[in-house]
């Protein structure tokens, strides 16, 4: 059995997993047009048709499509109706499934013509997975991704706010920095991360001393070591690696119950992101107790899945789901 991994932006977990099931990966050329269809949303619309697009020039000699992003699924759809013995399995770590709750013109094409398309789930979370269970009746499994390496600086923590990742509407960027400027906990808040928000971004750090952009760095670790909080409040998010990262380098994660990492932490890291007052009281709880969270904290880091772990169950539960389909 040989796969065929896509992707227009591999996450490098994604990446290591279909290498653990010795698949070739194809990259396809979309990045750009996505990023545009963040700033756009008219341009998503064109989506379909330049994968169909590209999907005519692609020649396929496996027989497994393993996809990553909702992005790639309209390829491999595609590529599946051309060459039938394809089997799809999906590595649903991203809001794909939980777009289709929105009931607009693409995700109605979505459902009709490409959802069905799918033979199998590998999601990264239990709650991923469920919300993909109500839209899709395959075989689903769940493997949890692994965090990036991160190392703890000893060069003093401060009651600063943090927050990690894409700076795009779907995080919560607006609520995150709200809550961080106008907590009294946090001396200041500290934004690391590129997207379609960082001219906003930098905008509003240039007026407001309290909120520093730092875009992209090479040093993550830095910024774990430095700041007390990790601030991360979206309505919803599969398993992000940030919140793991943080808690490795004994930075203390605030997230929101649509996280899916949340099974990893004790009830006093997570918040009701619309209510600033019970955020504020959960960090004012933090404060008070350091010692006590920090042997909670411990314990989180001991589930968290190491590489080598993750990779594997990975490879498990795809022999499993492809046991299932085939």
């Amino acid at each position: 059995m040989s796969v065929l991994f896509l992707s227009h932006n591999p996450h490098e977990v994604h990446l290591n997993f279909a290498r653990a099931v010795g698949a070739r990966v194809e990259v396809l050329p979309f990045d750009e047009s996505v990023r545009r269809g963040k700033h756009h949303p008219a341009f998503k619309l064109l989506h379909p048709l330049q994968s169909f697009l590209y999907s005519k020039k692609l020649k396929v000699k496996e027989d497994v499509l393993l996809v990553d992003g909702g992005s790639s699924i309209f390829t491999a759809a595609f590529l599946k109706m051309r060459y039938k013995h394809l089997k799809l399995v999906y590595i649903d770590g991203d809001l794909f499934i939980l777009t289709l709750s929105k009931n607009n013109f693409l995700t109605k094409i979505v459902k009709k013509f490409f959802l069905k398309r799918i033979d199998a789930i590998i999601s990264v979370s239990e709650m991923n997975k469920d919300e993909a269970s109500k839209y899709l009746t395959v075989p689903i499994e769940v493997a949890e991704p692994y965090p990036q390496p991160v190392c703890q600086n000893k060069n003093g923590r401060k009651n600063y706010g943090l927050y990690v990742g894409r700076l795009d509407p779907d995080k919560n960027i607006d609520r995150i920095i709200d809550f961080g400027l106008k907590s009294p906990f946090l001396e200041k808040f500290i934004v690391v991360g590129e997207g379609t928000l960082s001219d906003y971004i930098k905008e509003k750090a240039s007026v407001n001393k309290k909120l520093v952009y730092v875009g992209e760095t090479g040093n993550i670790s830095k910024y774990y070591s430095e700041c007390k909080f990790l601030v991360h409040l979206p309505d919803f998010d599969p398993h992000p690696c940030t919140t793991m990262e943080a808690a490795e380098c004994g930075c203390y994660p605030i997230i929101s119950e649509g996280v899916g990492s949340k099974y990893l932490f004790d009830e006093m890291f997570i918040v009701n992101a619309n209510d600033f007052d019970e955020v504020n009281d959960k960090i004012d709880y933090i404060l008070k107790h350091d010692v006590e969270v920090k042997k909670s904290l411990e314990k989180t880091v001991e589930k968290i899945p190491s590489k080598s772990d993750s990779i594997k169950k990975f490879k498990l539960k795809f022999d499993t789901v492809m046991g299932e389909i085939t």
